[in-house]
């Protein structure tokens, strides 16, 4: 099965003069002017209320170039693995992806999180942490403050109760209200596959504090792009409105039409009422996923699989538990695809 992996322009050259890997990725897509009437819904460009493009300042303008594919996978395997310790748990040194937290959501509020962790933290350890634990609470915390403040529950035997392990760790981390939301990981992971601190996200890509979110779609520094032309570290979102997701592609392969059915990795063979026997599109994104009321195993920090049909025009997603391939035209979930999107200074 050939597959090509989708990338910026300036990445082409040197891969093809280093010999490259197998498979050999190719070019981008490049948005037209002629757009196959199938996929017409998936290229359309944000504009503003008087039906203009929005303008860029003189800075964004400038073309930036943009960090190979797997540069960007492995800046957000760092990432990630940033935000799961090592935590030191009865001697043995744990892994735990955190959990989903957002503010207003389910699970422990920010106030119940400071009264939880009163109970079980010696005053000495309390008196350092009420910040940092707030900031966890509403699900905005850098990878430093919370694993900081899970350390320091797990030193205090907070996890016990909970059971063993990385099972325990993610249970207490639910019930003290540890954890991110997708815009306090997304954010900070985009951040990350850039390589810039606060205040260079502020000047280069209009990116304002933690606490205001992550709404790319709202951003003037960014650009909205073509699904068939997305490529790893571009940011997505689903929903149109406050009941919104979002991620950050970490690859997107593009399987050519073939007759064989295309296969996911990890998933197996796609059903030919979804790829109609044109390409199919698979991106695999990172963000931190809802958990429900009641605290989902499958919840948090996580890399998923979506994948798309140019032929059927279906989006795909997997769900959590049972792994079972549901389709929407709409986007993934059946939320409806608000977009993926680039800073404008990037090729």
């Amino acid at each position: 099965m050939s597959v090509t992996r989708v990338r910026s322009p300036n990445t082409a050259r040197a891969s093809e003069e280093s010999g490259g890997g197998s498979p050999r990725p190719a070019r981008v897509r490049e948005e037209t002017s002629s757009v196959d009437r199938g996929v017409a819904h998936l290229v359309s460009v944000r504009r503003t209320a008087n039906g203009q493009r929005p303008r860029a300042s003189t800075e964004s303008s400038a073309r930036a170039s943009h960090p190979s594919p797997h540069a960007v996978q492995a800046r957000l395997d760092a990432f990630r693995s940033s935000f799961a310790g090592p935590y030191l748990v009865d001697g043995r040194r744990e892994w735990v992806d955190p959990h989903f937290r957002m503010n207003g959501g389910y699970g422990t509020n920010p106030s119940e999180a400071l009264k939880r962790a009163r109970k079980v933290l010696p005053s000495q350890i309390m008196t350092r942490l009420p910040g940092a634990l707030l900031l966890t609470a509403t699900g905005k915390a850098t990878p430093h403050t919370l694993v900081r403040v899970t350390q320091a529950l797990i030193d205090a035997g907070a996890h016990r109760e909970f059971g063993e392990g990385a099972a325990a760790i993610r249970k207490m981390m639910w019930s003290y209200g540890i954890g991110v939301d997708c815009s306090g990981y997304c954010r900070q992971a985009f951040m990350a596959t850039r390589g810039v601190s606060e205040a260079s996200a502020r000047a280069r890509y209009g990116i304002g504090r933690s606490s205001n979110g992550f709404d790319p779609d709202q951003l003037s520094r960014f650009r909205k792009v073509s699904p068939l032309s997305v490529r790893a570290g571009d940011v997505g979102k689903l929903g149109l409105g406050r009941d919104n997701h979002k991620v950050i592609v970490a690859s997107h392969d593009v399987i050519p039409a073939q007759g064989a059915a295309p296969e996911v990795p990890g998933h197996g063979p796609l059903p030919q009422s979804f790829h109609a026997g044109g390409r199919v599109h698979i991106f695999q994104v990172d963000s931190s996923w809802g958990a429900g009321p009641s605290g989902s195993a499958s919840g948090g920090v996580g890399r998923r699989v979506w994948v798309y049909s140019e032929a059927s025009g279906l989006w795909g997603s997997y769900h959590a538990s049972s792994g079972k391939l549901e389709t929407s035209r709409l986007g993934p979930y059946g939320y409806e695809l608000n977009g993926f999107f680039r800073p404008r200074r990037e090729d």
